[in-house]
């Protein structure tokens, strides 16, 4: 039996679909971080955006590595397709973390921003002070929402490239015990091998 991705896909196409899939969220975000960082994430600070920014890069190459070794079956290179997706479930972790607490610390900053925004521009009637604390508190609610989501969905991924790599990994292994279990029956046909 198969082993299935997402109830009916085969894992194997599973395996290239999540690879490619990762590959373009991490271009995006490379992108995001490193080309744009005030727009992308305008509360952070500039070295953390670069490491953020570097840490996608190396995910959207580990995704084409996963993508190459999915469609050559290559077992070593899903195991360490499957292993950085691990790695970068800990990461997204703990980079939600980071925005989370960067943007509880500088809810302040964002609220001021608003009521500036507010002051300055009179086509905004009905908003008021209160209204910008609460907006930027969902603001930090559907964030966190949001990463815990992506986060639960990448942990899955993660999962189902790992039972990929397995899959490969017991082929490739039964395969060699096979090959050397018939190596011995031919060494054992009558004939010796002592000089």
């Amino acid at each position: 039996m198969t082993e299935k991705c997402c109830i009916c896909i085969p894992i194997r196409l599973g395996t290239i679909i999540l690879a490619g899939l990762c590959l373009f969220v991490a271009i995006g975000a490379a992108a995001g971080y490193l080309g744009k960082p005030e727009a992308y994430a305008p509360d952070m600070s500039k070295g953390l955006t670069l490491v953020f920014g570097i840490a996608y890069i190396l995910m959207a190459l580990v995704s084409f590595f996963g993508i190459i070794g999915s469609f050559f079956n290559a077992a070593a290179a899903v195991r360490i397709f499957a292993t950085m997706l691990w790695g970068f479930v800990l990461v997204n972790l703990v980079i939600a973390i980071i925005n989370i607490i960067s943007l509880a610390t500088n809810k302040k900053t964002a609220i001021d921003r608003c009521i500036s925004q507010i002051n300055s521009n009179p086509n905004q009637s009905g908003i008021t002070s209160s209204d910008c604390s609460t907006i930027e508190i969902w603001r930090i609610i559907i964030f966190g929402i949001v990463a815990g989501i992506i986060i639960l969905f990448q942990a899955y991924f993660a999962n189902v490239a790992s039972r990929f790599a397995e899959q490969l990994e017991l082929k490739y292994f039964s395969k060699v015990e096979a090959q050397n279990k018939s190596n011995e029956n031919n060494g054992n046909n009558g004939y010796s091998h002592h000089k």
